[in-house]
This record gives structure tokens, C-alpha cells and sequence, in this order.
């Protein structure tokens, strides 16, 4: 038997129950249109501290997609409402925003097209230091 008790796997089932009823909310507030989804996972590309992203800093977010039409990229944190961070049309089979994250802590970003939301992707969000295009994170 593993060494996790049953309360914490118990707590995470919970939070990944919240976080997709928040996907699940967001996706019905979409007006629905092509069958086509995110073809894959958002990716906040490698932060440069390469474990963690800092507040403050800037990333590129990016999704492939298979359709046309607007993509939006949202932040979500379970038991906290969903966070808008923009919304692009895709060139070729990429949809791209920049990214801020703005609080410290453990969330999912992911992204919806034509109501269809694709996989939450977890991302470890720290305090970010620096200037000039430079920022790390620990």
C-alpha cells in the first residue's frame, strides 16, 4: 500500500472534481459552434527557472488547434472562480496569448474553442524576481 493516506487522496479527488464542474461552467458560457476542440494540451512553454513560473513574469501560451475560430486561454485555481487571459484566432494550427501569472500557488490553465475546453494543464505558479526580460522563480 502506498504511503498516501485516504484523506489526501480523498482531498484530491475533491479539487480535481471542482476544477472540472469550473471547466465544465465555462465551456456552456461559450457560444457553441464547429465540432472542433483544442487539439491538445495548453503549454506555458519552459519557465526559465525550469520547475516553477513567477509572478510577474511573462510567457507564451500556446495550444494547437484543428479548427478556426477563437480560442480562449483561462487560468483556474480549484475553489476559486476562473480566470479570463485572453483570446486569439488561431494562425495555422496554433492559438497563442501571453500569460501573467498575477498569484502565487498551484493551477490549471487550459483552453476552450467552440465550446469545447481541452485537458487542464498544471502549472506551479511562485514569487518571480527580476527585470529586463530576465525572471526567475523558486
Amino acid at each position: 500500500m502506498s504511503g498516501e493516506s485516504l484523506a489526501s487522496r480523498s482531498t484530491r479527488a475533491g479539487l480535481v472534481a471542482a476544477l472540472m464542474s469550473v471547466i465544465a461552467g465555462v465551456t456552456m458560457l461559450v457560444a457553441p459552434g464547429a465540432h472542433a476542440a483544442p487539439a491538445g494540451r495548453v503549454d506555458a512553454g519552459v519557465p526559465l527557472s525550469s520547475a516553477v513560473y513567477g509572478t510577474g513574469c511573462t510567457y507564451p501560451v500556446t495550444v494547437p488547434v484543428d479548427s478556426s475560430g477563437w480560442v480562449e486561454f483561462w487560468e483556474v485555481k480549484p475553489g476559486l472562480p476562473a480566470r479570463f487571459i485572453g483570446r486569439d484566432l488561431p494562425s495555422g494550427a496554433l492559438a497563442s496569448v501571453t500569460w501573467v501569472p498575477r498569484r502565487i500557488g498551484d493551477k490549471y490553465l487550459y483552453a476552450v474553442q467552440n465550446g469545447k475546453a481541452s485537458q487542464p494543464t498544471l502549472v506551479k505558479v511562485r514569487q518571480g524576481y527580476g527585470s529586463n526580460g530576465t525572471c526567475l522563480a523558486f
